[in-house]
């Protein structure tokens, strides 16, 4: 009896360790609800990540929006650092631009040289004299050109007197007086007079002479002109190819420019073409290109063409630099244009600056562009008609600008 008793008990004890070792349901409820609530936390915890990315993100939105902008002190707008105008709508001429050089054609320069040798007895010109065609110039004595014309004189004779005899040996041959043999001698000794005669005057005017006698003779300009070289010196002893004297014809210019091999293309004959010269930049002469060379320089790759400008007022003088604008044509309507001057590049891509909301504050507007001549080009997207931008100072804003950048340690 005892014996089962205590086996009783051993049993309930046993099953007391049994239900204390395995959780209740409500603990293990419990314990769900505590997991959930761990799971919710760290949920709210990515949404607080989450928050500080977006605003770390509008923070950077903003600081790309600053990036673009750039302040100066109103002391330098008072300055004239910064030159602001509108933007302009029009037509702009698909101009071409090439090196020039201001020529005279070959036609309108006389080398005045003396075709015989001898002394200058006077001069009767100087440098900067408008001579005309036949003037003379100098008065030159030569032996040799005396002895020249005293042959002419002496074969004029000879002639005069071989033609007398001729014609009277043809009356006394009519008449029966004299004989046929007579006759052909007095005709053959005409004939070798008037050779001789004939000989005398073409060396004369081997030497620039006609007729006269004695050994003087003038030296004149073959054209009209200005006097621009002068190389004869009174008592002086010259000879056949020495130029005493250069005479210009300047009221004609040829401008020679230089198209380069990538601009053949679009050179044309009798396109227009306006030059400007270094030594007058405010002013322009207009002309028609009417001749295009035929091969291209091997060295540097250009083209000679060629504009013909009148030139009655004397500016253009020979071997004055500029350069010629060919203008084969235009646009078929309307674009913006602003100055080439107003243009910048930033980090690849073309720029320019109009003002902000603030005074002295200039924003950088990126532009697309097509295209240019010398002074003005054309803004494709981008920028409207009449719309204010910086023209001058364009410069100095991306320096700033960039300047700011680095500070804040975002240099491209």
């Amino acid at each position: 009896m005892k014996f089962i008793t205590l086996f009783a008990v051993a049993a309930l004890l046993l099953a007391c360790d049994s239900k204390k070792s395995q959780p209740s349901r409500d603990d293990e409820h419990a314990g769900h609800e505590e997991h959930d609530e761990d799971e919710e936390g760290d949920h709210a915890d990515h949404e607080d990540h989450d928050d500080e990315h977006a605003g770390h993100d509008e923070k950077a939105g903003d600081h790309d929006a600053e990036e673009n902008v750039v302040h100066i002190s109103k002391v330098a707008l008072s300055k004239g650092v910064v030159v602001v105008r509108k933007s302009l709508s029009g037509i702009l001429k698909d101009a071409l631009e090439v090196p020039a050089e201001v020529q005279l054609p070959p036609d309108h320069v006389a080398h005045v040289s003396p075709l015989v040798d001898g002394q200058l007895l006077s001069i009767q010109v100087s440098i900067g004299d408008e001579v005309k065609e036949g003037q003379a110039l100098a008065t030159l004595r030569s032996v040799s050109l005396g002895q020249a014309r005293a042959e002419l004189n002496r074969t004029t004779a000879l002639r005069a007197v071989a033609k007398q005899t001729l014609e009277r040996q043809e009356k006394l041959r009519k008449d029966g007086i004299s004989s046929e043999r007579t006759y052909l001698n007095a005709k053959l000794a005409y004939d070798q007079a008037a050779a001789e005669k004939n000989a005398a005057l073409s060396r004369l005017r081997v030497f620039g002479a006609r007729g006269g006698s004695g050994p003087d003779m003038l030296l004149v300009s073959p054209i009209g002109g200005t006097l621009v070289q002068r190389h004869a010196t009174q008592g002086e002893n010259v000879s056949p190819g020495d130029a005493l004297f250069v005479i210009a014809d300047t009221s004609l210019v040829w401008v020679i420019g230089q198209a380069y091999e990538r601009q053949l293309s679009r050179v044309v004959k009798d396109m227009k073409a306006n030059l400007t010269l270094t030594a007058y930049p405010s002013r322009s002469w207009s002309g028609k290109v009417d001749y295009i060379g035929a091969t291209v320089n091997e060295q540097t790759r250009t083209l000679p063409i060629r504009v013909e400008i009148d030139n009655s007022e004397g500016h253009l003088r020979p071997g004055l630099f500029g350069s010629l604008r060919l203008l084969p044509g235009e646009s078929a309507q309307a674009g913006v244009i602003v100055p080439l001057s107003a243009v910048q590049t930033l980090e690849g891509r073309s720029i320019v600056f109009v003002p902000g909301d603030e005074e002295g504050e200039f924003r950088a507007q990126t532009i697309t562009l097509g295209r240019e001549n010398s002074l003005q080009v054309e803004v494709l997207n981008g920028l409207k008609a009449e719309s204010p931008v910086v023209v001058e100072g364009g410069f100095v804003l991306k320096s700033e600008m960039v300047r700011g950048q680095l500070g804040h340690g975002h240099a491209h």
